[in-house]
Formats: structure tokens, sequence, C-alpha cells
């Protein structure tokens, strides 16, 4: 197969993120004005403005007023900018997003793809604008840290902790303005929302945007309402900011870019980063949407577990384990083969970028150049079907992806299921030759260091779950690609010789 080239795959939400970030971020704005093509050395941008402006102050957070507010009055003056420097392919570059302060001495809410990044962008530095007027741009004034963080619920909680010319604050010398928490599990269809954000489109003011609840969605772990469904467009920038409810008290974190529509109305889009791997970062990768809309809230009540440990001032809270698995249970079996006999057929070659070959009863492939991907398929034409696999890393290249296949029609064509050495999973789909996220790069504990997996993919109907080591890591929906082959791959990104073995294949109906 030639050289990986996953348009969409690596940024799409990427920032998706920046594969979701964006497309969960898909609302950052990002300050950069150019890109050259090759990547060879970092290079440092300058900071924006009115960062600059502050930043030689010895104590400019003493020089901001921000406006306070009376219990159920709107809270603008709890509406922050977060301004975040961070590395994208060896680059130093910055983007933004909104945030709420929760408390008086410096708690913020806002998204985990704002202030903590994702696989392939990390976020260094974070910069508190805090709000001193409605009509006027958001002045910097703190440096803040991430204390809780949850990157499948894509929710974090800062805490100021420095001014801009470095010296550490005293919480409780602080004395912020702050919203009051509602209760999400309260609303209902129709009620009014009301979003407060810096969508970094449209002017560098605060906007208020205001719709209802339009419905829920259900997540896994998460009950029925892992989402809250609004009639408001809400711009990019606007992630991480303030949803409120008619008593103007926090019930929702604005958070999904166009629900995960892939057609969703793009404002102003740019290739930040080499997503189809050929060396390059031009007009060929995909762009990261800098302006786009969202129209998804988390709710407030998936946050109180974070908020909770931020405020005891514990250590990184751990969200609950994921559930076990509940794929269907495979009924009549198609295919099986445990790879101790070369006489069943799979493909065997050695050259200089890829070898796959049997050996000592396992089934292996070797890939030795960067950025590339092996599929090996089974010759299959299937709608629905159950995929059992065990899968042990031999050899890892530090950054490297494998699993397992469904419905590939041709390389251009197919659903990917999979893992990387760095403790990521995703489910990705591959449409005429473009790589769009289903469940993009999520960080799992359950993957740190993992060498063994057993993986099972089940995509039956427009129902498409994934499981590893008995542990569901997702499900989705989509309708793309009705049939195809099955199979197994292992991949490169940065490096170099990843090295994967698979047994004990299984293909079930269900």
């Amino acid at each position: 197969m030639q050289p990986r080239s996953r348009k969409g795959i690596w940024i799409a939400f990427i920032i998706g993120t920046l594969v979701l970030i964006v497309v969960l971020c898909g609302s950052c704005s990002i300050f950069v004005n150019s890109i050259p093509e090759f990547i060879d050395s970092p290079v440092i941008t300058s900071l924006p403005q009115q960062i600059q402006e502050l930043k030689d102050l010895p104590t400019p957070a003493l020089k901001v007023e921000v406006p306070s507010f009376a219990e159920g009055e709107l809270p603008v003056g709890a509406v922050v900018q977060i301004l975040v420097e961070g590395i994208v392919e060896g680059f130093i570059e910055e983007w933004s997003g909104s945030g709420t302060i929760i408390s008086p001495d410096g708690l913020i809410l806002t998204n985990a793809h704002v202030a903590v990044g994702d696989r392939f962008y990390r976020a260094d530095r974070l910069i508190i604008a805090l709000t001193v007027a409605e009509d006027q741009p958001p002045v910097a004034a703190y440096l803040a840290e991430v204390v809780q963080s949850d990157s499948a619920l894509d929710i974090a909680v800062l805490r100021i902790t420095y001014d801009l010319s470095g010296q550490r604050i005293d919480p409780s010398d602080l004395d912020l303005p702050y919203v009051q928490l509602g209760n999400s599990d309260e609303l209902r269809l129709g009620d009014p929302i009301t979003i407060l954000g810096y969508p970094g489109i449209g002017g560098e003011t605060i906007t208020l945007t205001r719709g209802e609840v339009s419905g829920f969605t259900a997540g896994t772990g998460y009950g029925n309402r892992a989402f809250i469904k609004t009639s408001a467009t809400i711009a990019g920038g606007n992630s991480g900011g303030l949803a409120t409810d008619q008593n103007n008290k926090l019930i929702g974190i604005p958070t999904q870019v166009g629900a995960g529509d892939i057609s969703g109305d793009i404002v102003d889009c740019r290739p930040l980063a080499d997503t189809n791997r050929d060396g390059f970062i031009n007009q060929y990768d995909t762009c990261v949407p800098t302006g786009g809309f969202i129209n998804a809230l988390r709710p407030i009540n998936l946050a109180i577990p974070l908020i909770n440990a931020a405020i005891e001032g514990k250590d990184i809270y751990i969200a609950a384990e994921l559930p076990e698995s509940e794929l269907p249970a495979g009924g009549e079996i198609i295919y099986q083969d445990d790879f101790s006999d070369e006489e069943t057929g799979w493909p065997q070659e050695n050259n200089t970028d890829e070898s796959f070959y049997y050996q000592n009863g396992r089934y292996y492939i070797n890939v030795n150049n960067e950025n590339h991907i092996r599929p090996i398929t089974g010759g299959e034409y299937l709608e629905d079907m159950i995929i059992q696999v065990d899968a042990r890393v031999e050899q890892s290249s530090g950054d490297g992806d494998f699993g397992v296949i469904c419905r590939y029609q041709d390389d251009s064509n197919l659903y990917m299921f999979e893992v990387t050495q760095d403790a990521y999973y995703a489910i990705y789909k591959l449409v005429n030759a473009e790589w769009y996220p289903l469940i993009d790069y999520t960080y799992s504990d359950m993957l740190v260091n993992l060498k063994e997996a057993k993986f099972n993919a089940a995509c039956i109907g427009d129902t498409l779950s994934f499981a590893v080591n008995g542990k569901l890591m997702g499900e989705v929906s989509d309708q793309s690609i009705k049939a195809g082959d099955y199979g197994f791959f292992a991949g490169t990104f940065d490096s170099g010789g990843n090295k994967v073995s698979f047994d004990n294949l299984i293909i079930s109906k269900p």
C-alpha cells in the first residue's frame, strides 16, 4: 500500500482532532498567518498583541477591573478567553477558546481540547484574558494550569496560578466574579439557553447567542444526557465557554463542532499539520476549522466530579472505568485462522518498506518506514460481521498504530478500528480517499504500554462498535459503507519500525 495518506485523519475534530482539535475545537481561533511547507526546526512566533502589551507589567492582574454581576444577572464578567501556546508539528502555534470562572479563587471550566490539546498538538502555556467590558476585547491578566482533565468528556478545570510577570498568585487573594452552577438534569425540550464566549470570528469582543434545548444525545458510560443539543448557532471559539439556563446558571459547556457532521458549515479553515503524512504542510492536507459552528453542549452535571476534585486539591481525576464490552455475540463462524498453517493463503512479502508473513503460529506485519500503513484483508464481501483477533506488539515504533478493518472495499473506502502505541484509540472511516473521524483519537490509561490486545469490532447495519480486552471503547453510527471485506493492519507515523503479530482470527455473523 502506498505511504499513508489519511486526509482528515490526524486532525479532523486536529485537530481531531488539529484531527477533532479541532473537530472538537472547530472552535479554536488559530493565530497563524502562514505555514512553511517543510518541518525542519521549531520557530518562535510572537505573542498576541494584547499579551505583549501587558507582559512586562509587574502585577498586571491588579490593573484589570472585571465587571461584577448580581446573582441571577447575565454572568458576563465570569467569561474568559483562553489563549494557548502549543507545539504543532515542531512549530510553536497559538489558538484560543473560551472558559468560565466557577469560583472566586480562580477555578476555570473549559474544554480539554482547548487547554490540553490532543495527540497531535500539546498545549504548553495557558493565558487567561478577562472580560473587562461588553464592547472591548478581553485583557490578558493571568497564567493558568490544568488541575483536572477528562479527554473523553472533553472537559478540563484550570486554576489561575501566576500573573503575567511570573509571580505566583495566592488563590485566597483573588476575588473574581464567578457563575453559579445549575442542574443540567432539570433541562427540558424548549428551555431557553444563553451562550457566552469569544468566537474568534466576527469580532474580538464577547458574543451572546440565544437558543433553546432541541434534544439530548446518549453516550456510552454517560447515560441519556451525554450531550445537550441546542438550536443556537454557536461560533467556533466559543468552545469551552458558558451556556446558561433561564436563571443564568451554568448548565453546559459548548463542546462539539457540527455534532460530528463533516458537512457542517466551516467559515475559515487552514492546514496546520501534515495530515496526509507526505512530509509537507500544504493545500493537500486536511485543514483545521478555525471558524465553524457548535451545536452541542456537555451537561454541567458530567463535570461535577472534576470540579469537586479540583476544589479538594486531589490528584488528576480518573473517569469511571470503561464499561465491559456488550458487543453482540457472534453467531455462525464464517472464517477462523490461528495462522499455524501457511497454506491458508494469507499474503507474504518482504521489501525495504514492509514485510508480512507467517512465523511461529502467528501472522506478522512489519512496517519499516515512517508514515506508512499496511492492511491485510481476507478476500470476502460481507455486510454485517463481528471481527475478533489477538494482537501483540513485537517491536514498538513509539507512536505506531494497529487494529482491525471492516467493510474494506478498496484502499480508498473502509472502516478502521485502531489503538496507538502512545495510548490512544479511534474509529475512522475512509470514503473516496478522504479520512473522517467517527471517534477521534482519545487517550485511555488502559492502553498505556499495551503489549497484547484482544480486539472485537462489530459492523452491524449502521452501528460500529469497538472493544479492546473486553472493554467497550466506543460505539458510533454511520451509513457511508454498506459492505466489504474484513482485515487487520499495522502502521507508523513519525517513526518506522512497528512490528505487530496477530493470532486467533475469528469472523462471524451477528
